[in-house]
């Protein structure tokens, strides 16, 4: 054995993924799940694709279109905080695992911050996650913010079906100014986007089912739409952060919810102007 790899409810790294991390705000895992284990949460996984699960307001829709758009029409499926909705998919074995990657990344405080279904639907070009940072859509006045964000291929992705894309090294450079898609702010549509340069170099990121990525919260990435005829890109997401972050972000009513109400960018600065 290598020593690196699946080793029970662990995942190990090697130095070199841990250093590409950094280096470069993401790396791509291979194998962190067996067909086996990913048969085990698919069930789930598709109680939520299939609209099944009541009462999610905001947290389920269109990542691409508005809030209004209807199911049938939803071109990228998006459920956020599943395991709010179903508290029987909590300690699953990915989040064991997405765990122990994350403790080796950003350490030991490693906490679940959020989680996250998507599906991109086949022949759905319009399917398309738009150029974001993470931090564009939550607080920026977190304490230590460091972001492990692993993204679970449920289905072989590539550039057909929309797989990922990164700008590497744009996670070292601040935070771009990001804009509502459609209308002024967002309240048609929870999407963000940043413009993209000629100096930003893109990569894909083709995973096989059973593989990750890991990004922090910095870097610029987005994805295409599924060109893809008859397959579909489903990716189960699991983010943690810092222990102080999560705590934070709690204190003044940030939950990654759709569905929250508070203003926290004046919440903060409420925050900073008693400080």
């Amino acid at each position: 054995m290598s020593g690196f790899g699946r080793q029970g409810d662990d995942y190990i790294l090697s130095p070199e993924e841990i250093e590409q991390f950094h280096r470069d705000g993401y790396v791509t895992l291979r194998g962190v799940l067996s067909e086996e284990e990913l048969a085990a949460i698919e069930p789930e996984f598709e109680r939520f694709i299939r609209g099944e699960v009541a009462g999610m307001g905001r947290d389920f829709c269109d990542m691409s279109g508005p809030y209004g758009r209807k199911f049938e029409d939803f071109a990228l499926v998006n459920a956020v905080l599943p395991r709010r909705y179903r508290p029987e998919i909590r300690d699953n074995l990915f989040e064991r695992r997405a765990a122990s990657i994350s403790r080796q990344l950003i350490g030991e405080t490693a906490t679940l911050d959020y989680d996250q279904f998507l599906a991109k639907r086949p022949a759905k070009p319009d399917a398309v996650f738009t150029w974001h940072q993470d931090l564009g859509y939550w607080p920026t006045g977190t304490p230590e913010p460091l972001t492990a964000t692993c993204s679970l291929a449920l289905d072989d992705a590539d550039s057909e079906n929309g797989c990922l894309r990164v700008v590497p090294g744009s996670h070292r450079k601040g935070l771009r100014p990001h804009r509502p898609l459609m209308g002024e702010d967002r309240e048609k549509s929870h999407i963000l986007s940043v413009e993209l340069t000629a100096d930003d170099p893109v990569v894909e990121l083709p995973l096989r089912r059973g593989d990750i990525t890991v990004h922090d919260e910095m870097i610029i990435h987005g994805s295409g739409g599924n060109s893809s005829p008859d397959r579909w890109r489903r990716t189960y997401i699991a983010a943690f952060r810092t222990k102080a972050c999560v705590d934070f972000e709690r204190a003044i009513g940030f939950t990654h919810s759709h569905n929250d109400t508070i203003n926290w960018e004046t919440h903060l600065g409420a925050l900073t102007a008693a400080d």
